[in-house]
């Protein structure tokens, strides 16, 4: 059967008069109504979560300089620092309702970015529905600590997919919001890695006139986004310095290499992606690698398509991993315990799952879309409880900050119940 033929490079497409157009609002508008209902009461009853008070609050109240290379965990998150210091001009009052406010309307940005970049590759309305169908313990939905697991997937867009021509103020704004999400979280160096290994494999091959992408590979660096793809890369490397200098406390008790990517690909990703395991660890094992061989070797399945999904998959795979090496795996087992750190693989999954399917023809697409629909709505159904975040404990944040206008050391309560933070008020150095 004859191969599928590439499209023409994306950076060959003649830009739009506008990039702001009615049906991209009209989309935008859907998927920010359905995080602000993920998000549960992150808007009508507007509390701090964790550490966007005992890190990003505590650490810009009080001062007018904004705190954007103080490292927390080793590591840099430019985002949630600038939130802090924007919130940080108004009273303190407002500060939980702008920080979840912008953290909803962060993730919705990504996710709508991220569909706009993919949309050629894989439907529309599976990318969406794999963000918001998805089980999930709620932890990532409406704080700006956890805005960063929303926003690797607009920068990893951006650096997977062909470039897309820009005009106007999208020429400039492109590489600063990479260069900002770069400095958001240490994704940016798994990210950089995988698109220098893409790179290196592209020049090998091509020196022996082979490409199983049809084409794909070898044209991977004429069809990127240097600009977008500099900054990340600029934002890697500082990372990656900050990393390097506060290196991660790694849990005692690690199993050997091998035996921790079967507990983790096997049995860890199944329960946060389906909400329970199944299958055994081997079948899991199996089925995952019928897919990816099926992305590397189908001729039948366009070759950008699945480049650009196995970035993501490689992506996925190196972010999940990564923790699980460092921490204690028991807690892990846990749903509602560090689902944070395989948020990326359990979107990606499906996907995978939907290339693989889909063959060369529009009637294995439909299929493909159909199967994928109802299995997402299935597991989407059978995980009801775990759609949205949790209701928060209302700790009356308004009383808590009308004390922090005299000086003093206070206590304030936080969420999740068990947390708090100690603020100390200098009520004549507030302006420094």
């Amino acid at each position: 059967m004859e191969s599928p033929k590439m499209p023409p490079p994306a950076h060959t497409t003649t830009p739009q008069n506008s990039w702001i157009t009615r049906e991209r609002i009209a989309f935008f508008l859907i998927i920010l109504v359905a995080m602000a209902y993920k998000s549960n009461d992150a808007l009508s009853n507007p509390q701090f979560w964790a550490e966007d008070a005992t890190i990003f609050f505590k650490e810009q109240f009080g001062t007018s300089l904004p705190q954007f290379f103080t490292p927390y965990a080793g590591y840099l998150h430019f985002v949630p620092r600038l939130v802090a210091w924007i919130a940080s001009w108004l009273s303190a009052t407002k500060a939980p309702l702008i920080y979840n406010a912008s953290a909803i309307l962060l993730a919705t940005a990504a996710i709508v970015v991220t569909c706009s970049r993919m949309k050629s590759y894989v439907p529309v309305w599976i990318v969406a529905l794999s963000f918001l169908a998805v089980p999930g313990s709620g932890e990532i939905l409406g704080n700006i600590t956890n805005a960063q697991w929303f926003l690797q997937f607009a920068l990893a867009a951006l650096c997977l997919t062909p470039m897309q021509v820009a005009c106007g103020w999208m020429v400039w704004m492109r590489p600063l919001a990479a260069l900002a999400m770069a400095l958001t979280g240490p994704f940016s160096i798994v990210l950089a890695l995988i698109i220098a290994s893409i790179l290196a494999t592209a020049y090998l091959l091509r020196r022996i006139k082979l490409d199983p992408f049809n084409g794909a590979l070898g044209e991977f660096a004429a069809t990127r986004d240097w600009a977008a793809l500099t900054a990340t890369c600029f934002g890697a490397i500082v990372q990656a310095a900050f990393v390097i200098t506060h290196p991660p406390v790694k849990g005692e008790g690690q199993d050997g290499l091998f035996p921790l990517l079967k507990i983790t690909f096997g049995e860890l990703v199944p329960i946060h992606t389906f909400g329970s395991s199944f299958l055994t660890a081997t079948a899991w094992l199996l089925l995952f690698a019928v897919i990816i061989g099926t992305l590397v070797f189908s001729k039948r399945i366009e070759g950008r398509s699945r480049l650009i999904v196995l970035g993501f998959v490689a992506f996925a795979a190196a972010e999940t991993f990564a923790p699980v090496r460092l921490k204690e795996v028991a807690p892990l087992y846990q749903f509602m315990l560090a689902d944070r750190y395989f948020y990326l693989v359990k979107v990606v999954l499906w996907w995978a799952a939907w290339l693989s399917m889909s063959g060369g023809s529009r009637r294995s697409r439909w299929n493909a879309s159909v199967a994928t629909t109802a299995l997402l709505c299935l597991v989407a159904v059978t995980n009801q409880q775990y759609l949205r975040r949790p209701a928060f404990v209302d700790f009356d944040w308004r009383s808590h900050a009308k004390q922090l206008e005299t000086p003093g050391s206070y206590t304030v309560p936080l969420n999740p119940q068990g947390w708090g933070v100690i603020i100390d008020s200098k009520a004549s150095e507030s302006d420094q």
